[in-house]
């Protein structure tokens, strides 16, 4: 089985939402990392949460810790999955393409909803993410972004609804 590094920088697949006020935040804990023996049907997968911004509050700072970070850990993992808000995943996601030198597997991926919003699309595209992290396909390719069971290269993927799927 491959080995991932799955990275948190946080966003709404991160979030839930208070049912009394309908606002959607950041919680005390990752609502994702209670699912990881899901993930581990896939891949052996390593958790770290290296931010927990909503991805407006992404800078390019962040963007190169991110990249160093990874960087760092190439050594020891076959792929690696990024969990990303979507208001600048496609701007984390092109960065990560120009900085990051591997042909391993760097899949990000993100949600339109909150992990406790009914319809949530955060588990399923992390796992397909993960999916796609593990497959030899996805090597060299550069980083790609995956959600709503569609893959795209980092150089060309643009969120073209701000609601819809």
């Amino acid at each position: 089985m491959k080995k991932i590094l799955l990275i948190h920088t946080g966003g709404t697949i991160a979030m839930s939402e208070d049912h009394q006020t309908g606002a959607v935040t950041t919680t005390q804990d990752h609502p994702l990392l209670q699912d990881q023996a899901i993930l581990n049907q896939f891949a052996f997968v390593e958790e770290k949460v290296i931010f927990h911004l909503p991805s407006p509050h992404i800078t390019p700072a962040h963007m190169l810790d991110l990249g160093k970070y990874i960087q760092s850990r190439m050594d020891e993992f076959d792929g690696f999955v990024i969990t990303h808000g979507t208001d600048t995943l496609e701007e984390t996601a092109y960065f990560l393409d120009l900085y990051v030198q591997t042909k391993k597997p760097v899949v990000v991926t993100g949600a339109m909803r909150s992990s406790n919003e009914i319809g949530s699309d955060g588990l399923y595209n992390l796992i397909c993410a993960v999916r796609v992290a593990t497959t030899e396909e996805a090597s060299e390719k550069g980083v790609l972004v995956v959600m709503n069971d569609e893959i795209h290269t980092a150089t060309y993927v643009t969120k073209t609804a701000a609601l819809n799927l």
